[in-house]
């Protein structure tokens, strides 16, 4: 046997060993028509060409699937990942929302439980609006590296909160 076709037979050989169940059978019968080619030159390229052939039926049959399971997967994880960064976010925006509430109350029952007490330089606001954005910058930066969606959620409740409060000052301080 030359050279040429002993190359022929490894390529349909190796072929015939790597390629899924389902081709194996079909490059079996390659590689023993293999010998019924005349001529080695004519027998290389009938392997290459049913190496070709091969590669094309099952190739993009086991690309597609993993192409596929990867799409998948990929779904999964951003479902997955969208569904946490939107409960962090609303933990944040609940975080603030009690610690914005418990302000006023606490200010509020200040007031009432001390009538007579003078803030002095200190305006209401300080205490109801100031004490807890600085309050919420800090906790948004404490959790920034491991909680970044709560950290989110807080800045941005925080931002719609001083927004809030400048727009109603400017609308009612003359």
């Amino acid at each position: 046997m030359s050279a040429i076709r002993r190359l022929a037979s490894r390529l349909l050989r190796g072929v015939a060993r790597h390629s899924s169940s389902a081709t194996q059978d079909w490059a079996n019968a390659m590689l023993r028509e293999l010998d019924f080619i005349e001529g080695d030159w004519a027998a290389l390229f009938w392997a290459l060409g049913g190496a070709a052939a091969i590669f094309r039926h099952s190739v993009p049959r086991g690309l597609r699937a993993w192409l596929e399971k990867r799409r998948e997967q990929s779904r999964g994880l951003a479902k997955e990942s969208i569904g946490k960064k939107a409960a962090g976010v609303t933990a944040g925006i609940v975080i603030v929302a009690g610690v914005t509430l418990l302000a006023f109350v606490l200010v509020r029952q200040l007031f009432y439980a001390f009538p007579a007490w003078d803030l002095g330089a200190m305006p209401w606001w300080v205490a109801m609006i100031v004490i807890p954005e600085i309050i919420f910058v800090v906790a948004a930066v404490a959790l920034w590296r491991k909680r970044r969606s709560v950290a989110t959620g807080i800045l941005l409740s925080a931002i719609v909160l001083a927004v809030h409060f400048v727009v109603h000052a400017a609308t009612h301080v003359h």
